[in-house]
């Protein structure tokens, strides 16, 4: 699903709503049936990291860390061993094309590289829910495409997918559904 809306409409509130790192100031927010609401600081952590993948919008990389240990963080908080991580995280630098950088620090890379090492932190735990803010603002087009298959095959995989997106063009290419947000609502459902 892509969310479209002018700068302030709620889409990256929508998108911290339902990865749990915001709590709603009323009403519910439900997740394959979980309340999230209800949810204790603890239990929203492990949701964080068992279910949701976030591709952020300022990409969010630990400045202080190579390409692949950013990827292989999350990885960390599942009691996973080093080399499982490494191995994992080489896997999926090379699926979005920069095996060869995976030695490389955050400000070594172009803001289209960061991105795509973003993109394979958010897969590197094979979430359930994935949450994409702007998820190829900053990659030129042929990249942006590579990107969407690589989003598409794990939404065949039976990951969700929520883009936020400025882009009509590429949420109507690569999306089922799209909903249009202004002030906080959803105005429409853009036809398909």
């Amino acid at each position: 699903m892509a969310l479209l809306g002018r700068s302030g409409s709620g889409k990256s509130t929508l998108l911290n709503l339902l990865g749990g790192l915001d709590r709603p100031s009323r009403g519910s927010i439900r997740v394959s049936g979980t309340e999230l609401a209800e949810m204790s600081k603890r239990e929203l952590s492990l949701y964080r990291r068992t279910t949701v993948g976030f591709i952020f919008q300022s990409f969010n990389l630990v400045t202080s860390l190579r390409a692949w240990e950013n990827v292989s963080l999350p990885l960390i908080f599942q009691g996973i061993g080093r080399f499982e991580r490494k191995k994992r995280a080489h896997e999926l630098l090379e699926r979005v094309g920069l095996d060869k950088r995976a030695g490389h620090m955050p400000s070594e890379m172009s803001g289209g590289e960061q991105q795509r090492v973003a993109i394979a932190r958010a897969l590197v735990n094979d979430p359930k829910l994935m949450l994409c803010d702007e998820p190829t603002g900053n990659l030129d087009t042929a990249t942006s495409d590579q990107i969407m298959q690589i989003l598409a095959e794990s939404h065949r995989g039976g990951t969700t997918l929520v883009m936020v997106t400025h882009d009509p063009e590429l949420a109507e290419k690569h999306t089922q559904r799209t909903l249009r947000m202004a002030d906080g609502q959803f105005v429409a459902e853009v036809p398909a």
